[in-house]
């Protein structure tokens, strides 16, 4: 857990723009795919050697340019010339520790970079995955860190299909689709951690262990993570409705603003989980608290049954001739009688306080 939270900076000292990948290491090679389409056909082509493709960006469509892997600065380097794209730019999309940020360049590109949050179910543990995109007057590029499956393939069987608005809007609702696809993934991420909450709750009520106090730790550790990747979106989003650019049209605000909205609801269930987690840490030590004043109740209990009994025993234990009951036929089971007597006469007193 602790690697999540170490921020590393390989390129200190090198000059503003230099390219150099910052994350992970990454044994696969990239994936990338250029699909364009209208309302009419589409063309989806996985372009194998990028050095020596073309783009043809024909203005009556929508191109989309997907980057699986962001672990390669050559290539990286190749796609910025083609399209122009600041080095800053491509700076902050190899560097998978940058915050959720948004940028204007000369207002021609609209830079993002936030990020996807998966569930690691052996785990338990939310992961990361950089994310950034390039708005252009026709042109998305997406940069997607190296992962086992696309998590942009539900745009692409949108498109496949022509269901939906995708093929009938432009690169700023497909934009918008690929925002909101990442944005829609949190809540199933935030219901993991919901369920995982509600087991916690029932173990902590039911039997208390240092186990149940860990996995709550590391619960709000996590809730913490997440909120931290989530919260600079919701200044993003407010940015570009502020903003009105020209690159995103009065139809596509609108369903950025229901974005924003999923957004705002996101942080307040994790804030509300956060909450909830901090009540469980104070139930789990009213729980252990009552459980020890308990064992004490039943020690002290003993404790106060046995002292009268050892002041009998020790009353008889010494050794004095002139004890007339030392003598006595019956003084041994008479001690007895007295010595049970004292133990049931406590015993109903202390239930009638309620003490047992």
């Amino acid at each position: 857990m602790s690697k999540k939270y170490k921020i590393q900076h390989k390129n200190l000292g090198t000059s503003p723009g230099t390219l150099q990948y910052i994350g992970k290491n990454v044994s696969f090679d990239t994936k990338i795919s250029w699909t364009s389409y209208n309302f009419d056909d589409y063309h989806i082509n996985k372009i194998s050697n990028l050095f020596e493709h073309t783009f043809d960006l024909q203005p009556n469509k929508t191109h989309w340019l997907n980057v699986d892997g962001i672990h390669e600065p050559k290539l990286i380097a190749t796609i910025g010339n083609l399209f122009n794209l600041h080095p800053l730019m491509l700076e902050d999309v190899l560097n998978t520790h940058q915050k959720p940020k948004l940028e204007y360049y000369n207002d021609e590109k609209l830079f993002i970079t936030i990020k996807m949050i998966n569930y690691n179910a052996q785990t338990r543990e939310a992961e990361l995955e950089h994310l950034s995109f390039v708005l252009g007057d026709c042109f998305v590029i997406s940069f997607q860190e190296e992962r086992t499956s696309d998590i942009f393939e539900p745009i692409l069987e949108r498109i496949k299909a022509s269901a939906g608005k995708t093929r009938k809007n432009g690169a700023d609702y497909l934009l918008y689709a690929l925002l909101d696809l990442v944005v829609d993934n949190y809540f199933s991420v935030i219901e993991k951690f919901s369920e995982n909450l509600e087991i916690l709750e029932e173990n902590i009520i039911q039997n208390p262990t240092p186990t149940s106090l860990n996995e709550l730790y590391s619960l709000k550790r996590e809730l913490t993570l997440i909120r931290k990747a989530i919260f600079p979106l919701r200044d993003l989003l407010r940015d570009i409705l502020r903003d009105e650019s020209s690159l995103i049209s009065p139809n596509t605000n609108l369903y950025l603003r229901d974005v924003l909205d999923h957004i705002m609801q996101v942080l307040e269930t994790v804030d509300s989980y956060r909450e909830l987690s901090a009540s469980l840490m104070d139930l789990y030590l009213s729980q252990v608290s009552n459980r020890m004043n308990n064992v004490m109740k039943v020690l002290t209990v003993i404790s106060v049954i046995f002292i009268p009994l050892t002041f009998v025993a020790g009353i008889y234990g010494m050794n004095f001739d002139n004890m007339p009951e030392l003598h006595w036929r019956y003084g041994y089971y008479v001690v007895w009688i007295i010595m049970i007597t004292l133990v049931i006469v406590m015993l109903l007193w202390f239930k009638r306080k309620n003490w047992l």
